[in-house]
């Protein structure tokens, strides 16, 4: 199987010596790893003569098993291991080498085995699921390993290790070519060693095409699998998931009814996946029909299954819901865990409600569940949010109190939380102690930081951050460009900010929102450069950008005369808007000029309220069919 990259040059990790020497020669020369830094001594040397095969093989497996294995006590087994040994000792000895403090050991003992019958498929397969190499050069380990073991033949599950391994290299720059690697490896790689992949292959393969977005194709080898006489409700999983995470609930409905109409009965975690999607999807009446169709096959909803419905209530803006669901748990004999409470927290304090939030918070503490990271961190942004920075400082020392070690998001809310109550010294005494912890800055930390320097009138400190941002390599996001774009603009150098709008358009890092142009127009505006705030308001149309309430505001202030060029301004945005076909902004525009006692033509009138009304009929009467689908 041809590799990704550039295959790794293994020939300057094998020694030239019999492994035996250039082990103990490693041993010896790194205090680390030396005989009298082992907790644990070599094993006696007459032990083996008097030792079988099953003897010889349980002491390779307690090597194995145990927590910290010692590199002397694994070399000395090897030194002392009879010519005639059996070949099932040696992936043992690989697992307990590759969790050593010499893992590259591991590798050696693969690729200069002391005999040739030890390069069996077992071992072959020890070294793919335990040797720590980086999964993006582990394609080239498999096909080095191959041409340098002719009698080596791969079993379906060294290829499924392969591409889990593959699969979890997604995140890395180019995550097309790792998909064609592992579609390459399901297509051609494995057919050519007459195996047939199984469930766990076509899973893997299907979950990183979804999580990648490519859902057609996900979809698409789903199909195949069932052709190939496959079917597995895991497959399915990651698809439903995704498309519901798209808002396709006619295409998860689809894809559910094929599900059962190929014999593949829901398993609980596709009940998981279907909840909470629906939920998210503001589809609650769905929901409680697949919550009927769990009571009707005998399906018990688990911890799982109540976090999902939690999570998905919360997601949709019902926190009443959400609480009282987790309320209910308790009085089913079911205790909610740090992963129920979290999205409640979470929601309760991003909309303000941190007093609610803290009712939760103790109740959480008295069932005895510990908080970790995301729940503090959830709970002292919610106090930030509020300005309650005395309730947040003291959250944050019980954090650390409780060893619970903050996070990037952690160290990020409290500098935002000074910021807000005007308290910059304090921000950034937060700031240096977050870079003192180890925490390394992200594109939101940056922004918060320029945001704040920005708001307190330190322009020139906000673009030292940001050029610092640029040098350490760490793209800028929507949020940083439009606080430093903001920052400018109130420092009078609305041009210094269009330039930088426009860097932003053409390094593409990030894509302007409606709040980034609202910046931007209320810059131009107050600089009395109202054709050019014109020109971005057409740019802002062109790029698919709606304008909303502070748009329309902020034209009115300075163009606004009565019914006079306000009226028409507003008339001929909406009809732009309509003949775009984005009916919902063109309504909001009309909410605008109502609000404002600007009566609108009938004839515009009639062309808004008859676009949303189209639609919203229509996507009722097809959301009251697929909650009609869901119930059977």
């Amino acid at each position: 199987m041809p590799p990704p990259t550039s295959p790794l040059p293994l020939r300057r990790l094998i020694p030239n010596p019999p492994f035996y020497a250039a082990a103990a020669r490693l041993c010896h020369s790194d205090p680390f790893v030396s005989s009298s830094s082992d907790d644990e001594a070599p094993l006696a040397a007459e032990l083996f003569p008097a030792a079988g095969a099953p003897t010889l093989l349980s002491v390779a497996r307690s090597l194995a098993n145990s927590p910290s294995p010692s590199v002397s006590s694994v070399l000395g087994f090897l030194r002392r291991l009879p010519t005639d040994a059996s070949p099932h000792i040696f992936p043992h000895l690989i697992a307990a080498l590759s969790r050593s403090p010499r893992p590259l050991l591991a590798l050696h003992l693969f690729l200069r085995p002391p005999t040739s019958a030890a390069t069996t498929h077992h071992s072959f397969n020890s070294a793919l699921a335990h040797f720590p190499l980086p999964p993006h050069l582990l394609p080239a380990f498999f096909s080095h390993s191959l041409r340098r073991f002719h009698r080596l033949a791969p079993t379906l599950l060294s290829f499924n290790l392969l591409l889990k391994c593959v699969c979890s290299s997604l995140v890395p720059r180019n995550h097309r070519l790792y998909l064609e690697v592992a579609l390459r490896v399901l297509h051609h790689s494995i057919p050519r060693w007459n195996l047939s992949p199984d469930k766990f292959t076509y899973s893997t393969v299907v979950s990183a095409l979804a999580d990648a977005g490519r859902v057609d194709d996900a979809v698409a080898l789903v199909h195949e699998m069932v052709v190939d006489g496959v079917v597995a409700a895991v497959a399915f999983n990651p698809v439903l998931s995704a498309m519901l995470r798209a808002g396709d609930v006619t295409g998860a409905a689809k894809l559910f009814s094929f599900m059962q109409l190929k014999g593949c009965a829901p398993s609980p975690a596709t009940y998981n996946v279907l909840l909470h999607g629906l939920l998210v999807c503001g589809k609650a009446s769905a929901a409680m029909g697949v919550m009927r169709r769990m009571e009707r096959e005998d399906v018990t909803p688990g911890v799982m299954t109540y976090g999902a419905i939690v999570d998905g209530l919360v997601r949709c803006g019902r926190l009443a819901d959400a609480w009282k669901v987790t309320e209910e748990m308790g009085r089913m004999g079911i205790a909610p865990n740090e992963f129920v409470f979290s999205p409640v927290i979470t929601g309760f304090c991003k909309s303000g409600e941190v007093d609610r939030a803290s009712r939760v918070w103790d109740t959480m503490v008295a069932g005895g569940v510990r908080p970790n990271v995301v729940l503090y961190s959830a709970m002292i942004d919610g106090f930030a949010r509020c300005g309650k920075m005395t309730e947040a400082k003291l959250l944050f020392e019980e954090m650390a109190e409780a060893k619970c070690v903050p996070n990037i998001v952690t160290y990020s809310s409290m500098v935002r939380g000074y910021f807000q109550i005007g308290d910059s010294s304090q921000a950034l005494s937060v700031w240096e102690e977050m870079l003192r912890a180890g925490c390394t800055p992200n594109a939101v930390t940056y922004s918060i930081l320029i945001n704040g320097l920005c708001n307190v009138g330190r322009s020139k400190d906000a673009m030292m951050v940001w050029k610092h941002m640029l040098g350490r390599g760490c793209a800028p996001d929507t949020i940083a460009y439009t606080s430093m774009i903001k920052g400018l603009c109130v420092s009078g150098m609305v041009d210094g900010g269009l330039r930088l709008f426009n860097d932003m358009l053409a390094r593409g890092d990030a894509d302007p929102d409606v709040i980034c142009y609202n910046v931007l127009v209320d810059g131009l505006l107050r600089a009395k450069d109202l054709p050019r705030a014109m020109d971005l308001l057409n740019q802002m149309l062109d790029n698919g950008c709606d304008p909303d309430t502070v748009t329309c505001n902020t034209f009115l202030r300075e163009i606004e005369d009565g019914q006079g060029k306000g009226r028409e301004f507003l008339e001929g945005l909406v009809v732009r808007l309509c003949n775009r076909k984005r009916n919902k902004a063109a309504g909001e525009v009309v909410m605008v000029m109502l609000a404002k006692y600007i009566v609108p033509d009938a004839t515009i009138l009639d062309m808004a309220v008859r676009g949303v009304c189209r639609r919203k009929r229509v996507s009722r009467v097809i959301d009251k069919c697929w909650d009609e689908i869901w119930k059977f």
